[in-house]
């Protein structure tokens, strides 16, 4: 069952509810709504809010955790007219307030008993099971929903040290549903994982595609979507068919008994290596898909892969064009090397209240009719004899760090403005998101230092994973920062001293762990796992090895309170007595 066609989000929703009522459409832990009983409890908050005046072009943030209420929220909004803007809880403070005083939203959604500030209307969001509503037209609404209306606003980093928000149109949604319920063979029966967080556009692409097609969306807590064990042991309770995920997530599922054959696994948000595709191809259908924000999720999605090449990108979606171009906009041979811009209905109308950087990367279309437009995805490729793209690398300084896009320019402001930093690059490095730090005088300041600021201001995934102190960074002979010549870290950590080495024989065992998991020869038993190089993904895979290797029970969240092989070999000894 597939419903073609709809010109906004709320028309295809309802397109569906009236056609499979009581087949569920999002289950969370014990909870699950049909699509009559999420569309009766969508129109219900949606009414409230046409009479707090949310319509059209104007914006609803959602202060809200992974949960049934943020569904209904989301799709509420969308009914009244208007487009959310969602604003993580987890957030730092100070990130908060500069997207809810940038977005200027009409009125903030949170749940109820949630500390909200920073709107000036907040309303809660409570189930009313059986409270059912009809759903409304545009005589409902303060005025008439069309398809050119906004209908979300993501925040992605930005390079002058603000986040800048892509507002995005109803218009892409129904073209990229209508692909991905096609290409992924979605269906009534099927169960999609929604692993994204809310505050990202990928989220996007597993909400309005399996509601096109009559399926069930799975929502979990953030715990249980922890890439290893949790993941791999949530995928099979809950039964799911299709899951999107990051190829950096893929490692740590291997150590954890993988994910179920027949499985139809697609893998967005960074590029793919040849070897998690030969690995994981196997037994399932393994799709690449590409795309930025400013672009309704997706641009290309490859073939089914089959594991025996460098993954590629694929070709348009349905409804889109692309051009690969040189630097002076002219298409460049097949096979040669170029950057991409893409057309279609999913581009958005631009950057949120920013002109000048909407000019800058929303081009006129000199090979379209009059108006039309083009978006520069800054993403270098080459075209393969088959027609599919192969993703080269950036034209600019921006990084992907496991499946996150990152401006340097943005977190290289913030380690500028605290006290005693002269100098500061920002790089990638094997996943990781690495900070290259030169006191002033030279001096090298104090990682804690330099990080329990970021964390106050900046999303988790743009605090660096490493900091490297130098005295000074390497210079090109034309005076600009040498980024080739920055040591990697593990150089870095070769270079200090050594510190304590183990002593006992758990910490002996934890240290070779450390060190294999870490891609370095050596740890000091001081040494936090946080500060030489380690992240959240490599921690659950280094967690596994230490069950595997000592045959104990540890807790992930244990390894995070005693990141050091000293703290977590005295917490597995004291396990032990």
């Amino acid at each position: 069952m597939t419903v073609l066609s709809a010109a906004t989000t709320p028309a295809l929703f309802e397109a569906t509810a009236a056609v499979l009522p009581d087949r569920p459409a999002v289950a969370m832990d014990s909870t699950t709504l049909t699509y009559a009983e999420l569309n009766g409890e969508a129109n219900r908050l949606a009414r409230r809010l046409v009479a707090h005046g949310v319509g059209p072009e104007r914006l609803v943030a959602l202060a809200m955790p992974r949960s049934i209420e943020f569904v209904i929220a989301i799709l509420a909004v969308h009914k009244a007219g208007a487009a959310y803007v969602p604003v993580d809880p987890d957030y730092p403070e100070e990130r908060k307030r500069q997207m809810l005083d940038d977005a200027a939203a009409h009125c903030l959604l949170c749940l109820p008993g949630q500390d909200v500030t920073g709107a000036p209307v907040i309303l809660s969001v409570a189930r009313e099971p059986g409270r059912e509503e009809p759903n409304l037209g545009d005589e409902d609404r303060i005025g008439p929903l069309r398809p050119d209306h906004p209908a979300y606003v993501i925040y992605t980093s930005g390079s002058t040290g603000r986040p800048k928000g892509v507002l995005v149109t109803h218009r892409g949604i129904p073209n990229l549903a209508d692909d991905y319920v096609r290409r992924q063979e979605l269906g009534p029966g099927s169960r999609l994982l929604a692993f994204a967080s809310p505050s990202f556009d990928a989220a996007v692409a597993e909400f309005w595609p399996i509601w096109q097609a009559g399926g069930c969306l799975v929502l979990a807590s953030a715990p249980d979507l922890v890439p290893g064990e949790p993941l791999s042991r949530l995928v099979r309770d809950q039964r799911i068919t299709h899951v999107t995920l990051p190829p950096s997530a893929l490692a740590p599922l291997e150590e954890a008994g993988g994910l179920p054959a027949g499985l139809t696994l697609l893998v967005a948000g960074e590029a793919c290596p040849a070897p998690v595709a030969k690995r994981w191809a196997v037994d399932r259908v393994m799709i690449n898909a590409y795309g930025p924000t400013e672009t309704t999720v997706a641009v290309t999605a490859s073939e089914p892969l089959t594991g025996e090449e460098t993954p590629p990108i694929g070709r348009p979606i349905t409804g889109v064009r692309t051009y690969v171009l040189d630097d002076r906009l002219r298409p460049v041979e097949d096979g040669d090397v170029g950057e991409l811009y893409a057309v279609g209905p999913g581009l958005a109308r631009g950057y949120l209240r920013r002109a000048a950087a909407t000019a800058e990367r929303f081009l006129p279309d000199p090979f379209g009719g009059p108006g039309g437009r083009m978006y520069r995805t800054g993403d270098r490729v080459r075209t393969r004899p088959d027609g599919q793209y192969v993703f080269v690398g950036r034209v600019d300084d921006q990084l992907k760090v496991r499946g996150h896009r990152i401006e340097p320019g943005e977190v290289e402001a913030a380690l500028l403005a605290v006290d005693g930093v002269a100098q500061a690059v920002v790089t990638e490095h094997e996943n990781r998101l690495v900070a290259y730090v030169v006191g002033a005088g030279g001096e090298r300041v104090p990682t804690e230092k330099l990080l329990t600021p970021l964390r106050e201001q900046l999303p988790g995934y743009l605090v660096p994973d490493v900091v490297v102190g130098l005295p000074s960074l390497p210079v090109s002979p034309n005076g600009k920062i040498d980024r080739v010549a920055l040591p990697t870290p593990e150089e870095e950590h070769a270079g200090r001293a050594a510190g304590r080495a183990p002593l006992t024989p758990t910490e002996i065992i934890l240290a070779e762990l450390f060190a294999e998991v870490l891609g370095v020869s050596t740890v000091g038993v001081e040494d936090s796992f946080f500060e030489i190089g380690g992240h959240s993904l490599l921690a659950t895979r280094l967690v596994s090895r230490v069950r595997e290797r000592l045959k104990i029970r540890l807790r992930v969240q244990a390894f995070f309170d005693a990141p050091t092989v000293a703290r977590l070999a005295k917490v597995l000894d004291g396990a032990h007595t």
